[in-house]
């Protein structure tokens, strides 16, 4: 195949640029020279500047890129190392294999190899490997010497609220250790979690990172050995993959160098009070349909579950479900109030309001007609945008040039010209990450007009699908509906829904919420019980009711701006 035009990728995370040295510019200069030297055009250049490699993830070139593949703007990728593509064989190997299928070439400067023969796309695969297994061996020394360390009672850094960690040591500090003997004191008395950190919230104490304390926060305190001078390490393993999951059972707990601040004896007492306290039965068996959902009208926070039993006259007991802000939850009175909501009642209201919708047809097709309109005028302005900003690159582009051929001709002093190409440097910099993000909101976008009533089929078969389902099913079609609800205060103390935003993402297909809810609606409500939980796949024979949806796939219905929400009910 004859290489025409070829897209540059280059990468560089702070880590690599202080060891290797190797600049994004000095990666970019060498590129340009080399597509020069074989007559191919630079379709595009893509840059991850401070990124990591260790996945393709959360980095905005490299997905631009990907997406540009499919638009055909080029017949080869041009890096400097195969490790700036990534550090993760998985992921390398997926992204060759997009390559091939769209008859792309990669191509690697350093190793001088392509992969548009089949000794070159296993060197690829060999040298993948290589560079992963240099990144694990340099993760586990890391980590064994970091272990060592521990083991011999020795702080290997990061913030702990009462101490000052200065060069990997742990110092007392005094403002904030006196915090902490509050704490353990005001538990052993036999305060709640919620109680003292409410306490303290009142009383205008902070965290470490200057917010205030919650009840997750006063329990981690409280759990710490580190306040009895003690080192803990490993308590979880395998951190990034597993999160909390990975809880180790047999953590390194050592005698640390550090100064404790907690006595023994105190200790010992609100240890066997957090034991005692340990088994919390569950209140309810039936889920809170609208859990992260439902927003606070005062801080803008999640609503999460509450229940409360009061004692009738024949001395039974009754239950009463809410919502409550989580702040409040979580931190006290002193941070926001309840402004709690019946569950049952903010429930029905969603579904009684999704009916209203759709009977009103004035009202609905307003809606959609508004949110076409403003698809198409973020699209264009989006455009517009990035126009202007291509045509700042070309003046800075030409400024550097001028600076250069005056560097040549020994016009200026070289501090002058080394001050004046640095800021055209930064400035650069700046307009390529504008460049990069409008690119990607641009390629998830579309100006294709929704059918009305295609989401009225939708929505139709929503709501008969809801009614007929269990309380555990309803929660999931919840959440997969609707992105978040607001409440308002009516007469009195009682409080109603208020604006309920629905989130229709046709972004990709087999991925976004959208394309799970359209599946699970369409199958018998047997297999929506059994399958519910995971995305269908495409087979080579598509469904009749994907048919319908499919040509919305490349549109996004949410909108591109998120400070924007739209707002598809609301309550008069």
């Amino acid at each position: 195949m004859e290489i025409k035009k070829v897209a540059i990728y280059a990468r560089v995370s702070t880590e690599e640029q202080a060891s290797e040295g190797y600049s994004i510019s000095a990666q970019l200069q060498t590129l340009r020279q080399y597509a020069t030297l074989y007559n191919w055009e630079i379709a595009d250049e893509y840059v991850d500047e401070g990124i990591s490699g260790k996945s393709i993830k959360g980095r905005p070139a490299m997905q631009r890129l990907v997406a540009d593949i499919d638009k055909g703007k080029f017949q080869a990728v041009l890096v400097w190392k195969i490790s700036r593509l990534s550090r993760n064989m998985l992921d390398t190997l997926v992204l060759l294999d997009q390559f091939e299928e769209n008859d792309v070439k990669f191509i690697s400067y350093s190793e001088n190899f392509d992969t548009g023969t089949p000794i070159g796309r296993l060197v690829v695969q060999l040298m993948a490997s290589i560079a992963e297994m240099e990144r694990n061996t340099l993760s586990e020394n890391v980590k064994l010497g970091m272990t060592q360390r521990a083991k011999e009672g020795s702080w290997n850094g990061g913030l702990v609220f009462g101490y000052d960690s200065v060069e990997k040591e742990l110092l007392i500090n005094q403002k904030e250790a006196a915090i902490v003997t509050l704490i353990f004191e005001m538990y052993s008395e036999g305060k709640g979690l919620k109680a003292i950190a409410n306490s303290l919230n009142k009383a205008g104490y902070k965290t470490k990172h200057n917010r205030h304390f919650s009840i997750n926060g006063i329990a981690t305190i409280l759990d710490n050995p580190v306040y009895i001078g003690k080192i803990r390490w490993l308590q979880v393993e395998n951190w990034e993959k597993r999160r909390r999951k990975g809880k180790n059972p047999t953590p390194i707990i050592v005698d640390g160098k550090h100064k404790p601040i907690v006595a023994n004896e105190l200790w010992s007492v609100v240890q066997a009070r957090r034991q005692s306290k340990s088994f919390k039965q569950r209140q309810s068996n039936e889920p809170f349909l609208l859990s992260s959902i439902l927003r606070c009208p005062d801080c803008g926070q999640g609503m999460v579950p509450s229940i409360t039993t009061s004692t009738r006259k024949d001395g039974s007991k009754h239950k009463h479900r809410y919502y409550v802000c989580s702040n409040f939850h979580n931190k006290g009175s002193s941070v926001c109030k309840a402004n709690s909501i019946r569950a049952y009642e903010a429930e029905e209201s969603v579904i009684n309001r999704l009916e209203n919708f759709l009977a009103d047809s004035k009202l609905y097709i307003n809606t959609i007609e508004s949110l076409n309109k403003q698809t198409v005028q973020s699209t264009i302005q989006n455009q517009d945008e990035l126009e202007k900003i291509e045509q700042q690159l070309v003046k800075v582009n030409t400024m550097q040039e001028k600076y250069m051929e005056a560097f040549e001709q020994n016009l200026f002093p070289i501090t002058i010209l080394q001050e004046r190409l640095q800021k055209l440097s930064i400035e650069k910099k700046g307009l390529e990450q504008k460049k990069n993000e409008l690119s990607v909101q641009l390629s998830s976008s579309d100006s294709k007009v929704i059918p009305p009533d295609v989401i009225r089929h939708l929505l139709e078969k929503y709501l008969g699908i809801f009614k007929q389902s269990s309380r555990e099913k309803k929660k999931q079609l919840f959440q997969l509906l609707l992105n978040n609800i607001t409440i308002k205060h009516s007469d009195g103390r009682s409080r109603t829904v208020d604006k309920i935003e629905l989130d229709f993402d046709f972004s990709e297909v087999n991925l976004s919420k959208t394309f799970t809810l359209i599946h699970i609606l369409n199958l018998d409500l047997d297999k929506t019980e059994e399958n519910s939980t995971s995305n269908p796949n495409l087979n080579d024979k598509m469904p009749s009711y994907l048919q319908l949806f499919l040509p919305l796939f490349v549109v996004r219905f949410t909108p591109i701006n998120p400070e924007r929400p739209i707002h598809l009910l609301h309550q008069d």
